[in-house]
């Protein structure tokens, strides 16, 4: 039996680095070796790689419409031809895939892994409230507007997969029917292992002894001030704390500001964004805990990580945290709450033995979700 065409369609592509961007580059791959004829629209400058599907890239260079009619135009030639559009964002190439796929008549498959609406609101300051919360209440034009394209992409859709039950729940609450979703965890990148001295590469990256990592886009819902704001409470009782920050994004600047007024240069570290896997590898080998202080998660991408590299969790209660982070693998607690955040950093770094017995419980649980998992749940529903 012919295999079907897919127009896969993200705002995020390699070079550029995220969870949609990973997925849609494995699955495109995947899917062509196994007979399926894949094309990619995408934002972004041609990086030189050769694959083994057509990689259409609309560029940065154009403003916003301009860029949302060629986004239309190359949804649209190669949708022509195709069985499926598959759309891995509720943004730009969610719009246009769906306004494509009610034109053509083409099935929309949707993967919704975070609410686009609500991450404008926030990051805009337009709003403080839960990402479930934020669904009843009412909101200026803007917003709403924000919320009826998404919406307009998720009821076209014919199927949506979701990475978590939370997301399942969420689109409950958006009025959209959720017999039509389909849950697919994430994947787990195991990093390489690296031969490197541990003491030579902490004093190159000015980093002591106790060392707490996070990881992540710098943005207000990821609540790193919260940690940098512990950090004089931690050093109390572990005056060789670390606290390294590797990760960029717009709240950088305030970031470091925040670090500054509390004379805090000496322990707190910006990597910025780490995109080889060998220098991320040793960050994480240094370090002896992983935290993620987040208003809101899917199915982290970041945690699977850190726990492929044996790090025990701290993580918020929030989203999809609760589904694969437990008393086993580490520690759950309230979002921005300082006094659980220090009483759990406390804990752990007295503790060698608890890091490692939980660290080694979240390296068993990640072994779980592998690419074969995934690229096998989206063939069953491609075909269905």
């Amino acid at each position: 039996m012919q295999k079907p065409n897919i127009v896969f369609t993200s705002g995020m592509f390699p070079p550029a680095i995220g969870g949609p961007s990973k997925i849609v580059e494995r699955l495109a791959k995947e899917l062509t070796d196994k007979g399926y004829h894949c094309t990619v629209v995408t934002f972004g400058e041609d990086d030189g790689i050769e694959r083994p599907y057509h990689v259409e890239r609309v560029s940065f260079a154009t403003n916003k419409f301009l860029r949302l009619f060629k986004t239309f135009l190359a949804t649209w030639k190669y949708a022509k031809d195709t069985d499926v559009i598959y759309t891995l964002d509720t943004y730009t190439h969610g719009l246009t895939s769906a306004i494509v796929s009610k034109l053509l008549r083409k099935p929309l498959i949707v993967r919704f892994t975070g609410d686009s609406a609500w991450e404008t609101a926030f990051n805009n300051g337009e709003t403080t409230s839960y990402i479930t919360d934020f669904q009843k209440q009412k909101h200026d034009f803007k917003t709403r507007a924000f919320m009826f394209r998404r919406n307009l992409i998720l009821q076209r859709a014919e199927k949506i997969i979701t990475d978590c039950d939370f997301l399942r729940e969420l689109l409950k609450l958006m009025d959209i029917n959720v017999e039509k979703v389909t849950v697919i965890n994430n994947t787990v990148d195991f990093l390489p292992q690296v031969d490197f001295d541990h003491n030579t590469f902490k004093k190159e990256n000015h980093l002591k002894e106790n060392i707490i990592m996070t990881m992540g886009r710098l943005v207000p819902w990821k609540g790193y001030k919260a940690i940098i704001k512990i950090m004089p409470q931690i050093l109390e009782r572990f005056p060789e704390a670390t606290f390294a920050i590797v990760g960029d994004g717009p709240q950088m600047d305030d970031l470091k500001e925040l670090t500054k007024q509390l004379e805090l240069n000496n322990t707190v570290r910006f990597f910025g964004k780490v995109t080889d896997k060998t220098e991320k590898s040793k960050i994480y080998s240094v370090s002896d805990i992983f935290i993620l202080n987040t208003f809101y998660e899917g199915m982290s991408n970041t945690l699977l990580e850190a726990m492929g590299a044996r790090k025990p969790i701290i993580a918020t209660k929030a989203g999809g945290n609760e589904e694969f982070v437990n008393s086993n693998n580490g520690i759950l607690v309230e979002y921005d709450s300082k006094e659980q955040i220090k009483d759990a950093l406390l804990q752990l770094l007295a503790d060698k033995n608890e890091q490692r017995e939980k660290g080694e419980h979240g390296y068993q649980d990640v072994l779980k979700y592998t690419w074969d998992a995934l690229i096998e749940k989206n063939v069953k529903l491609i075909d269905s």
